[in-house]
């Protein structure tokens, strides 16, 4: 899956009478291999846009493509298949396991699912590429949050997606942390050539992205490349 392309997506919810739109219609095509950091102030729809990406929610209009499939039109299981074998979440709250260490925590999405390697294997290759080899062993509650924040990116990679979204990886971080998560994305962005989608408050972090793009009240109002493209 090379290419996300949104044509016209909208978000709107209704309730108690009223009609409110999250998200304006929003057309625009993302590229794997490219890093790419969605900016806004809160409220502006960041975080609707890339749940929507990311099929977790679906648009009340419009249509999203990962190249020539429309997820919207899969049944849940073959949507929950395609989830798995394309897309890889990064969470601002880590979303782990308490009572599971660090190497099942990455193991867990694999649980349910026969794959073509082996799972532990897998899984503390990847916690070596986030320098978390040697804590394999230790429960999230004995790690630092940028510890666990690592391990939850570890488990976004299990199953080599095309894509990896991240929803604030940094939000819950202090300065130092966080810039350690971003510089590891962006690693971990062209060893494995994925493309990845940034949700950030941070506009220093958000600066060094290949590609920004800035939502304010649902809609977007900026689509820039790093070097100064301006795409809308």
């Amino acid at each position: 899956m090379n290419t996300i392309q949104l044509l016209g997506v909208e978000k709107s919810i209704v309730g108690d009478g009223m009609n409110t739109t999250l998200l304006s219609p929003v057309s625009v095509a993302f590229h794997k291999g490219q890093f790419t950091v969605i900016v806004g102030a809160s409220g502006s729809g960041k975080s609707t846009l890339l749940s929507l990406i990311g099929t977790l929610d679906r648009p009340s209009a419009g249509q999203i493509l990962y190249d020539d499939v429309d997820p919207a039109q899969l049944k849940s299981k073959i949507l929950a298949d395609f989830r798995f074998d394309n897309i890889g979440f990064v969470f601002q709250s880590f979303q782990l396991l308490p009572t599971l260490t660090a190497l099942e925590n990455v193991m867990a999405p694999l649980f349910p699912r026969k794959v073509p390697y082996n799972k532990p294997n897998r899984a503390l290759e990847l916690l070596e590429q986030v320098g978390l080899a040697d804590k394999s062993k230790l429960l999230p509650s004995q790690l630092s949050g940028g510890e666990q924040q690592r391990v939850a990116i570890a488990r976004a990679l299990v199953n080599k997606p095309a894509w990896l979204l991240a929803d604030e990886p940094t939000g819950n971080l202090d300065s130092k942390n966080g810039e350690a998560i971003y510089s590891l994305m962006q690693t971990v962005q062209r060893e494995n050539g994925c493309g990845v989608l940034m949700v950030t408050h941070d506009l220093q972090l958000a600066s060094r992205g290949d590609r920004i793009i800035e939502l304010k009240d649902g809609a977007m109002i900026r689509d820039t490349a790093a070097a100064g493209e301006v795409r809308c």
